[in-house]
């Protein structure tokens, strides 16, 4: 009873000495959030507290209920932060319908950035890293493994009757960004929103974090740490794939064809899809 006494009283001054986050990295799975995150958390015009990028608060019902207070105990103080940014990343925040309606109502009109991937690639990757768990050290990740084939778990999410446990896999809906970004349009303004090219950041790293930068209005990253950038390495493992999943990726090319379009014209950029 002490003990949450003292929890709640600290929770109770969070608000005159801790900072909400500055913008948010939203999305989307398996898409170089990760990596996006670490590069940002060397900048010197950005300061963070936490050895983790996730807070889990707007997605995690546990979290939330615990309110805004709870929320902003993951943030630096404000005497800390001083004028430099604070931020998390979060890449299940694109995906629910809920969250951007919870992340107004508790942070405005926040800048977020959200990377897209081509979302064959995104599915596959992330089945991958799913399927890996099974043979991880960690009890808490083998409980999230997922056993079945590629195919097996594609074939599942194209009939509902088949369907097992989807969650937290959602191979499928997690790549269908047109009606994610449909739904964050309806409470921010575009430009709020910046989209980025998992391509583009693979293949024209410094350009990509020139538009970061220019995003959230601080310097740009010097030439010789956007080329240690490209020495590191972060959420990365060597998967192999197999004959019977390239048949399935081929296959989902057509199945997204139709989210894509969409997307293409909401955005008002062909991503080659």
């Amino acid at each position: 009873m002490v003990k949450q006494f003292v929890k709640k009283a600290v929770y109770q001054v969070y608000p005159l000495i801790k900072s909400p986050p500055d913008f948010l990295i939203i999305g989307v799975q398996r898409a170089g959030t990760t990596s996006l995150y670490e590069y940002l958390t060397q900048h010197s015009q950005v300061v963070v507290t936490r050895n983790w990028k996730e807070t889990y608060y707007f997605d995690v019902p546990e979290n939330y209920s615990q309110g805004f207070k709870w929320y902003l105990g993951n943030f630096p103080s404000k005497f800390k932060k001083g004028n430099k940014l604070t931020f998390e990343a979060s890449p299940s925040y694109i995906y629910h319908q809920n969250i951007p309606q919870r992340i107004k109502h508790d942070l405005g009109d926040i800048k977020m950035i959200a990377l897209l991937r081509n979302p064959v690639d995104r599915a596959y990757s992330a089945w991958q890293m799913y399927h890996s768990y099974s043979y991880n050290p960690h009890q808490h990740l083998r409980n999230r493994a997922d056993e079945r084939s590629f195919f097996e778990a594609i074939q599942q999410e194209l009939n509902p009757e088949l369907n097992q446990a989807k969650y937290p896999y959602n191979y499928l809906n997690r790549g269908k960004y047109v009606e994610q970004l449909e739904n964050y349009y309806t409470y921010f303004n575009r430009e709020k929103i910046l989209l980025l090219s998992f391509d583009d950041f693979c293949q024209n790293l410094e350009s990509v974090l020139n538009q970061v930068c220019n995003f959230l209005e601080i310097d740009s990253f010097s030439l010789p740490q956007i080329e240690k950038f490209r020495q590191e390495k972060h959420a990365a493992a060597p998967y192999k794939t197999n004959p019977q999943d390239n048949e399935v990726m081929a296959k989902l090319q057509d199945y997204f064809l139709p989210f894509n379009e969409r997307l293409y014209n909401l955005v008002n950029r062909d991503y080659g899809w």
